[in-house]
């Protein structure tokens, strides 16, 4: 069965806007400090501030869209999704053409690999770096992108930490701005970075354009 997370995004906005008032007020009238949030919370909060950008009115979305969107959908949260592994960086970082979705190709240059040990197998994914921004980048596609994610195949951001590892964290798996958007131009994952197993995990496809 497919597993959707379909709260409307004001709903999810509001029970957060509840929750850090509750906190502020807590807060005002005590002098401990107050308990970080759970993983959970952390994952939660990304999601709203994503869909707060989404929700703006120079957002990529278009009017038309934007009638439409009741909020991103997404997998629930779970920590079994979430990595850290070591980069195998290349000896030499080289180009790879990424073919675009609007038919082109987009120079990305890989700086090397990660193998991540996922429930079902550990796949290898070629790690990119964007220019003039931070942090690597993963584009991936997966078994679910026949049904529950976007077709064309997902993006991940990989912070790395102090000791060259990489935080891998599916539960923030993002789609390209074109599922939001067509008539954007997104790169999309090359086949070294499409794996055979399911990745139940992050966002999944908006449903707002035909595919």
């Amino acid at each position: 069965m497919q597993h959707i997370d379909r709260t409307a995004g004001w709903m999810v906005a509001t029970a957060w806007a509840g929750l850090l008032l509750i906190a502020g007020i807590g807060a005002a009238g005590c002098t401990s400090s107050a308990e970080p949030p759970s993983y959970e919370q952390q994952v939660l909060q990304h999601r709203v501030e994503r869909e707060m950008n989404l929700r703006d009115k120079n957002s990529v979305l278009p009017p038309s869209a934007r009638k439409r969107f009741k909020g991103l959908n997404h997998y629930p949260v779970d920590s079994t999704y979430r990595f850290t592994a070591p980069l195998e960086p290349a000896a030499t970082p080289d180009t790879v053409w990424m073919v675009e979705s609007t038919g082109g190709m987009a120079p990305r240059v890989r700086v090397g690999h990660v193998d991540v040990p996922f429930p079902e197998d550990t796949a290898r994914l070629s790690v990119f770096r964007v220019q003039g921004q931070e942090p690597l980048w993963i584009p991936f596609g997966d078994a679910t992108n026949q049904s529950a994610t976007y077709p064309a195949g997902r993006y991940l951001d990989a912070p790395m930490e102090d000791d060259s590892t990489l935080v891998l964290d599916f539960n923030k798996a993002y789609n390209p701005t074109c599922d939001y958007n067509p008539n954007y131009t997104c790169p999309l994952p090359p086949s070294e970075n499409r794996v055979a197993l399911a990745i139940p995990a992050g966002e999944q496809r908006s449903n707002l354009h035909p595919y």
